[in-house]
């Protein structure tokens, strides 16, 4: 073993994990964004295509919330953004986010 490898393991474990954590909050903001959407479904196409994920590209990772339907760029901006629904879920969560990524690198 040479001089450093403990240190690039490390790092890469906790990268690995850095990953993971990203993607339970996808998965938390996806399902809090499905229940609090302030709009009234019509067919439910809008809510069920809100999807959360993470990219990973050249050591910079990317946790999104998204629409899957292309008007739902409309619900996030028309009408004053009343029935927006990803900047919001956004807002709430990333103090929490920011928290737990931070604790996640002093551990």
């Amino acid at each position: 073993m040479a001089l450093g490898d403990g240190a690039r393991e490390y790092i890469n474990r906790k990268r690995a994990g850095l990953y993971g954590l990203l993607q339970n909050w996808a998965g938390q903001m996806e399902g809090y964004s499905k229940s609090h959407a302030p709009w009234t479904d019509r067919t439910g196409h809008a809510r069920q295509s809100l999807h959360g994920g993470v990219d990973e590209h050249g050591g910079q990772y990317t946790l999104y919330l998204s629409h899957g339907m292309e008007y739902g760029i409309w619900l996030e901006l028309a009408h004053g953004g009343s029935y927006a629904i990803v900047k919001p879920t956004a807002d709430i969560h990333l103090p929490r986010i920011r928290q737990t990524v931070l604790d996640h690198w002093r551990d």
